[in-house]
């Protein structure tokens, strides 16, 4: 029975002894060189602005559809003009080409920007967001008016 107790202490030394192991070596890491920065920063400049160019694209189109919706709206505003009296309908006409030419406006400020980048892309699309509301506003007065 002494023997079998030796036996498993010294197993159970051994067993220990292996589970401490021995350290693995520090990873020694290679020193970053110019080249490397420089062409990770150009790729994050490419990546940012060809997010940029998505999200121009994206408001295009938008600003793009809403014009077009405009322009609907205008021509169904014109056919309820043509039916209306004649005082009403030189009043409707005007506001008519009030609204047509503020649409002009947003149209040729949509195209400036397709230019623009950076900060003054930022910078207009402030301006044509101003400009498709105070739009919106206009062409709603209108049309409450000529219900």
């Amino acid at each position: 029975m002494k023997r079998l107790m030796v036996l498993f202490a010294c197993m159970g030394a051994m067993i220990l002894a292996g589970c401490g192991g021995k350290e693995e070596p520090a990873e020694t890491k290679k020193p970053v060189t110019m080249e490397e920065v420089k062409k990770e920063a150009g790729e994050a400049a490419q990546t940012a602005e060809a997010y940029t160019r998505q999200q121009m694209d994206e408001y295009r189109q938008k600003v793009q559809a809403k014009l077009e919706d405009y322009d609907k709206k205008l021509d169904e505003m014109r056919t309820k003009a043509e039916k209306m009296k004649k005082e009403a309908r030189a009043e409707m006409d005007q506001q008519i080409t009030e609204l047509r030419k503020k649409r002009e406006e947003a149209a040729k400020e949509l195209e400036k920007m397709q230019s623009a980048s950076g900060k003054a892309w930022e910078d207009m699309k402030t301006g044509l967001d101003s400009a498709l509301e105070e739009m919106d506003k206009a062409y709603q007065q209108a049309a409450s008016r000529f219900k």
